[in-house]
């Protein structure tokens, strides 16, 4: 809770010191209940959105590697769910890549299990398998084959006065970034309960930003958007590739107009919720 603050300099000394320390009271009362992750929140610097992971002030040369803790209620799901699922790392058109990021926003026979994320790294293969909540209705995540565009590790939306975290921004104003609002924990992957944004662990979060920042940068090969192929093209770029599904499947053959496997809705639950952290649109 962030501290509240005087509205006028007028206001009296005590008042507003008395104010200083309801708020600072009511934050630690709140954070005895709920513990917060550590890093930035109210009073801490913010970052800006920067081309470049390495410009961004949560960048780190000598990041250790290898997430092992959660925030409760927060669980992965079994790893054996997607051990069978098509891996991107096989695909040509992708060679370029060394990190590819899968985002699937419903349950299909080719992308997996509805709100899920699969990370492939290159000369590993499948890494990580999480929950992820992507955007609700009428706010959907778009879909397709992304590039990471900005970093801001410390990012504050300023259409919502709310914290991004970790933030990998690649579509616009949409971006992978931690989840720190219990409520958007315990729907992690149940429903899509953004604004638009891919929600991820606190920890994973983290954990992704630094592997997309040390995935490499330098020349890879353009892939378009809504069908998963090679234009021809190269860009400068981090060298990670980033899918929301369901979309095109990655190697169809020109001319092959078949489409993604059936769609279907996302598991039915409790109400969804527009609660957790937005995306910043700038």
């Amino acid at each position: 809770m962030p501290i509240v603050r005087p509205s006028a300099n007028r206001r009296p000394v005590a008042l507003w010191f008395g104010t200083l320390l309801l708020g600072f009271a009511s934050a630690t009362l709140g954070a005895t209940d709920y513990p917060e992750p550590p890093g930035p929140w109210e009073g801490f610097p913010r970052s800006q959105p920067t081309t470049r992971y390495e410009a961004d002030v949560g960048a780190k040369s000598d990041y250790a590697f290898g997430v092992t803790k959660a925030f409760a209620p927060y669980r992965d799901p079994d790893r054996a769910e997607a051990d069978t699922l098509p891996d991107p790392l096989a695909n040509p058109d992708f060679d370029s890549y060394n990190l590819i990021v899968i985002v699937n926003k419903r349950d299909d026979p080719y992308w997996g299990r509805a709100q899920t994320l699969r990370l492939y790294k290159r000369d590993i293969g499948l890494h990580y398998y999480w929950l992820i909540s992507s955007g609700a209705k009428g706010y959907e995540t778009a879909a397709g084959y992304f590039r990471p565009q900005h970093f801001s590790s410390r990012h504050w939306s300023s259409k919502y006065d709310a914290p991004m975290l970790w933030a990998v921004f690649f579509h616009g104003g949409m971006a992978l970034h931690s989840s720190l609002d219990r409520e958007s924990l315990r729907e992690l992957g149940h429903a899509a309960a953004s604004h638009g944004c891919v929600h991820v662990e606190d920890y994973r979060a983290e954990e992704l930003f630094h592997l997309v920042g040390h995935s490499g940068y330098g020349p890879v090969d353009v892939i378009d958007r809504h069908s998963g192929r090679k234009t021809g093209r190269k860009a400068l770029s981090y060298k990670t590739l980033i899918i929301v599904g369901p979309t095109s499947h990655w190697g169809q053959k020109r001319g092959d107009h078949a489409q993604p496997g059936r769609q279907e809705a996302a598991p039915v639950g409790k109400r969804i919720r527009l609660k957790g952290v937005p995306p910043e649109h700038r």
